[in-house]
C-alpha cells in the first residue's frame, strides 16, 4: 500500500474536501482488506494519462490481487489512450494480477491484445 501511495495511488486517510475531484482524469483507490486497486478513467482516454499509468506500471506491489479498470466515465478514445490501457494489462497480467474491466467500453477492451473477460 505504501508503495501505491507514494505513486499517489491508493486511498489518502484525509482528504481535502475542497478540492473537486470529479473531473480528475484518473481516480484511484487501494482496498488494502481485498488487495485491490481501483482505477477509474475520466473524460478523455488519450496521451495526457501517460505519466500517471508509467507510474502505476513502475510501482505495482507483486502481490496485487485484483485491479479494476472502470472505463464507464470515459468520453472519447484515442489510439494512444488503448495503447496505455495495453501497457497497463500487460504489466498487471505479468504479476498474476486478476484484470476486471467495468463500463460498457467493450469496443476498447477488445483492441487490447491478450485480454479475456472473466468468467
Amino acid at each position: 500500500a505504501a508503495i501505491l501511495a507514494s505513486a499517489g495511488v491508493g486511498a489518502r486517510p484525509e482528504r481535502d474536501r475542497s478540492v473537486d475531484d470529479s473531473k480528475m482524469p484518473l481516480r484511484t483507490a487501494y482496498i488494502e482488506r481485498e488487495n485491490r486497486l481501483d482505477l477509474s478513467f475520466v473524460g478523455n482516454l488519450d496521451l495526457t494519462l501517460s505519466q500517471s499509468i508509467c507510474e502505476i506500471c513502475t510501482r505495482l506491489p507483486g502481490s496485487l490481487k485484483c485491479c479494476v479498470i472502470d472505463l464507464s466515465h470515459v468520453e472519447r478514445v484515442f489510439d494512444s489512450g488503448v495503447a496505455l490501457l495495453h501497457m497497463l494489462h500487460r504489466r498487471l497480467r505479468e504479476l498474476g494480477t486478476t484484470v476486471v474491466f467495468r463500463g460498457d467500453e467493450t469496443e476498447v477492451v477488445s483492441r487490447i491484445p491478450g485480454y479475456r473477460p472473466q468468467p
